[in-house]
């Protein structure tokens, strides 16, 4: 038997689940629309953004704090990787006297896609607060163009590390074949 607030909890959960289904929904259908080519938002999509304001700007004030763990996670992941793997190891090669340009030109763009990175995050940032603090039951038009902004600007941070992540893996292959030179070069002497 199921107690009673256990049934409450799950019926909030599905509450919840379905107002953010909703609220998704709202988005692909004002989006779609928007994207085909219209100037402006027609009311039905005015009375849709009006009608959700409530439950939109709570989902949005969730993924506002989820993207700053993630933002934390990957600020840290990233400087792991930077000061933790590939500096130290173009450092030992200096001092060893070994030159391998393509780990050195990986430390350079990964540093340059860091700081891109950060950038991007700022901004993003920025339009979705900007975002968040719209009225969207007086302003739904203003609310939709900021969505449509701080939608461009996430994108943008998406491909930051997509692009961080490839560079990742050329760094684990550039290893690789420095392994494989250095033992041909051991077998050699």
């Amino acid at each position: 038997m199921v107690s009673m607030s256990k049934k409450r909890c799950l019926s909030f959960y599905y509450i919840i689940l379905f107002v953010f289904l909703q609220v998704f929904g709202l988005f692909s259908g004002v989006v779609n629309t928007f994207a085909e080519g219209e100037s402006a938002l027609s009311e039905t999509q005015k009375n849709t953004i009006v009608d959700h304001c409530d439950a939109i700007r709570d989902n949005l004030k969730s993924l506002q704090r989820a993207d700053s763990r993630t933002r934390v996670y990957l600020g840290r992941y990233y400087e792991t990787i930077l000061t933790s793997f590939i500096t130290p190891l173009n450092i030992r090669l200096v001092e060893n006297n070994i030159s391998n340009t393509n780990l050195i030109d990986n430390q350079t763009k990964f540093v340059a896609k860091r700081s891109a990175f950060v950038n991007d995050y700022i901004v993003y940032q920025q339009e979705l607060e900007n975002l968040v603090n719209t009225n969207c039951r007086t302003e739904p038009e203003k609310f939709y163009q900021n969505l449509v902004t701080a939608r461009e600007k996430r994108a943008v941070v998406n491909r930051d590390v997509v692009r961080l992540r490839q560079m990742t893996g050329d760094q684990v292959k550039l290893v690789e074949e420095l392994k494989k030179s250095l033992a041909k070069t051991e077998v050699a002497e």
